[in-house]
């Protein structure tokens, strides 16, 4: 099993908005934990694929060896979920054949409990939130994918998804909008479909085997609250 780990330790930060509320220093050493606890519970195999707007990863090589870092220079979508989706896709080519993946957002991390144990005969493995529901999600923070021919499938679908879901047709008021914007010259908004949403509908759209887990141990602070709070998944 390889582990992907998807991850931006130093984001471009807009006028507008704040991407984050720990200090560039804060996300290197996360960064550096999850990548040891990898390690420690038994990945062999690890990539650190990340999009940071600017910096020097010598810290971070000196600190964790036999870990692959890719850095991607991508533009900086408003809507993360973009972003995160072409970077999976930009490291499938170093992905090995026939090998099962465990997909896990930076800064996070294996605790306690944790098991690289995957059922053979299922395409994914997450943890999933009112999954019998409209409101369906699935946690991407970490999800295990039985090889890198599915995962490509499944991230191709949901960026689908994320682009189509703002124009599906529900009712007469859904086409009018549709066959007007259809015929429209203006520049469509970025949508901001998440990828929890998206990979949810489209696991359960796309045929796949799946098990939903209600715990997949793993745990690390949220980069976007004031609070730092800790989730536990």
């Amino acid at each position: 099993m390889i582990a992907i780990v998807t991850s931006c330790i130093h984001p471009k930060e807009m006028s507008t908005i704040t991407r984050s509320f720990f200090s560039l220093e804060e996300r290197e050493l996360q960064t550096i934990h999850t990548l040891n606890r990898l390690k420690e519970v038994g990945f062999k195999q690890i990539i650190l694929a990340d999009n940071s707007f600017d910096y020097d990863f010598s810290r971070l090589k000196s600190a964790v060896d036999n870990v692959k870092i890719i850095h991607l220079k991508q533009y900086q979508f408003l809507n993360k979920s973009i972003n995160e989706i072409l970077i999976l896709l930009a490291v499938m080519d170093e992905i090995p054949e026939n090998t099962k993946i465990f997909k896990i957002s930076g800064r996070y991390f294996p605790s306690e409990n944790f098991s690289m144990e995957m059922n053979q005969a299922i395409d994914f493995k997450v943890k999933g939130f009112e999954f019998d529901t409209k409101k369906a999600v699935i946690t991407t923070r970490g999800y295990f994918v039985r090889n890198k021919e599915i995962y490509e499938e499944f991230l191709l679908y949901c960026l689908n998804e994320i682009y189509s879901y703002p124009y599906r047709v529900v009712g007469l008021g859904s086409l009018i909008k549709f066959i007007k914007e259809f015929f429209s010259a203006s520049l469509k908004k970025i949508p901001t479909v998440s990828i929890e949403f998206a990979a949810a509908r489209a696991l359960k759209k796309g045929h796949y085997t799946y098990e939903l887990s209600d715990n997949l141990h793993i745990e690390g602070q949220i980069a976007g609250l004031e609070s730092k709070e800790l989730i536990k998944e």
